[in-house]
Formats: structure tokens, sequence, C-alpha cells
């Protein structure tokens, strides 16, 4: 009895999906790397749809990149050490450094940052799960120095991502450069005043203004 069209489609499923994944995240990272520098140009109608592009490659790696991280963690779990691929061990931690970002793009846009939290939560969800797809190959992985190396590597760049997060959000932004002895009265130029609203984000923008106003007067001292 020839197999059913479902039997051949999850063959295909299982032995393509992890690698078609990974070419897709990779992709979406080098489209980011090439692309995400020119998010803020105005170029008309061209400009929206690459905004579009841009925002929609931006939400899809994380995506693609976690996934993939799952589907390595599924095939690890059900199948037996002789049956387990080095590869696909050594390529999980490769996915951490996708989901650290590019460093050409850390969020779309500002609000973005607010989401620290969750990040840090996909953070130890995502290490803890490469972590086990390791240490689930050995001590048959003959690729476990490599691996680890990617490992220390991935985990420092999701971390610093976290962390960019962090100082980006609303709360926390201007802190590092605006001067400690303003606190939180923050003063206000007039011309900003008019545009003042309740919340955290006019908040923001009278110290990014503020801020960039005073270093560059400090500068041309």
């Amino acid at each position: 009895m020839s197999p059913s069209v479902f039997e051949t489609a999850k063959k295909v499923w299982d032995t393509w999906s992890i690698r078609v994944f990974i070419i897709v995240s990779l992709s979406l990272q080098i489209f980011l790397i090439w692309f995400a520098r020119y998010r803020k140009w105005r170029g008309g109608k061209w400009g929206k749809c690459l905004d579009i592009l841009i925002w929609f490659a931006y939400l899809l790696a994380d995506w693609a990149a976690g996934f993939t991280i799952g589907l390595i963690l599924s095939e690890q779990s059900k199948s037996t050490p002789t049956e387990r691929s080095d590869v696909h061990v050594f390529w999980a931690p490769f996915l951490l450094l996708h989901l650290g970002g590019p460093d050409t793009i850390t969020s779309f846009a500002l609000e973005d940052n607010e989401f620290w939290i969750r990040h840090l939560l996909g953070l130890g969800f995502q290490v803890g799960s490469t972590a086990y797809v390791f240490v689930k190959s050995l001590p048959e992985n003959k690729l476990w120095l490599p691996t680890i190396l990617v490992l220390m590597a991935g985990i420092i760049k999701y971390a610093e991502r976290n962390r960019a997060f962090y100082l980006a959000s609303f709360d926390h932004l201007g802190d590092d450069w605006l001067p400690s002895e303003w606190g939180d009265e923050i003063p206000v130029p007039a011309e900003f005043q008019k545009m003042d609203s309740p919340g955290n984000l006019s908040k923001v923008r009278s110290k990014c203004c503020y801020g960039l106003q005073f270093t560059t007067s400090e500068q041309s001292r």
C-alpha cells in the first residue's frame, strides 16, 4: 500500500523543516543587516514599502529563530543518541545569535523597548532550551567545543540586546548621559512645552531633545 499524502508530507517536514527554517532565519538576518539602516529613509511610496518590509522582517526574525530552536529541541528529545545530528545541535547556539539581532537594529520603534521584561523571559527560555539541546547531545557530540564557544557568544549577544531594551525604556532613557543632579526635574525648553502631553513619552522626548542640546552646547565650548 502506497503511503498517504499526509505520511509523505510528514516525512518531508521531518527531513527538511529545520534546514528550511535555519535558512529563513539567516536570510532575515542578512536582510536586516543590509536594509535596517534605511528604515528612517523618506523616499515617498518606496520609503513606506521599505519600512513595511523591515518591520515585517524584524517581527519575523525573532519568531523564525525561536521556532527553529523549538524544532531542534523536539528532534533531540525524540531521537536516540545515534540518530541525533551534531550539526543541528551546533546550529542551536547560532540561533541565539540571531535572537540577539543585528547591530543595525535593536528595536523598530521607541515603544518596543517597553517589552524588555518579555524579552528577558524569552532570553531565559531560549538559553535554557539551547543548553538542554547541548547537554542532551553529550557525550556523543563531536562538536562540543565549538558549540560551547558559539553558545557563550549567543548568550552574550542576546543579553546585550536585552540590556539595550532596558536602557532605552521610558523609565531609563537618558540616565547614562543626562547630568545626575537634574534628578526627575528635567528642564524642558519652551519650544518643547507646546508639544508636551501627559505620559512618559513626552518626558522622554523632552529629556532626549534637551540632553542632545546640552551635549552639543558643552562640546562647542
